[in-house]
């Protein structure tokens, strides 16, 4: 596997108070990074571009041009979804209310401690192992009451930029469901400076 070392520069994105860092990666960590809600072919550009945004960053590196045959090899190194892993959503890292269920355009981010959620959590299927978020992703349809309820309280979700508004609008057109993603203890993010 091509695992040359990467220099590469992040800082916070927007204006986000912080200061930049650079890290000396190997190319396939910077590859995973990059995964954040994108394709191979995306990634593919965005290393060739030589910067981007992920994980609420802006990273920049010298670009580097890589063949899909390439990309696929590094990728073939990345964790494997489990055969049927049961869901422990209280290791939830993130729990999205996504419309439509399948192909979403819209997530609406809500609280995981909730006892609806809970409820809904115990009939969640697993779809699989999700580079962006770096963790085992489920999933669980829900009824147009359950996702009415859990837009209609605000207690129920996490502070949004007015995707739960619109979510309301359109909840009796498009079927929903809930996303939880759930990171592997023995896998973390390979981008996460080790704690010592």
């Amino acid at each position: 596997m091509d695992d040359r070392a990467m220099k590469v520069r992040i800082m916070p994105a927007d204006d986000a108070p912080g200061v930049a860092t650079s890290r000396v990666w190997p190319l396939s960590t910077l590859v995973a990074y990059l995964f954040d809600g994108r394709s191979c072919e995306e990634v593919r550009e965005l290393l060739a571009v030589g910067n981007g945004e992920s994980h609420g960053t802006i990273a920049s590196w010298r670009p580097i041009v890589l063949t899909a045959q390439e990309l696929t090899a590094i990728e073939s190194q990345f964790p494997k979804p489990h055969l049927a892993p049961a869901l422990a959503y209280e290791r939830a890292t993130f729990v999205e209310l996504d419309m439509p269920a399948l192909q979403p355009t819209l997530s609406v981010p809500i609280r995981g401690d909730q006892p609806l959620v809970e409820g809904i959590a115990q009939r969640a299927a697993y779809l699989s192992f999700d580079y962006g978020p770096w963790a085992d992703v489920y999933v669980s349809t829900l009824t147009r009451e359950e996702a009415a309820e859990l837009l209609a309280d605000p207690a129920r979700r996490v502070h949004d930029a007015g995707e739960a508004e619109l979510a309301k609008r359109i909840i009796g057109e498009d079927d929903a469901a809930l996303r939880f993603a759930v990171p592997r203890a023995e896998s973390p993010p390979p981008w996460r400076e080790p704690r010592v």
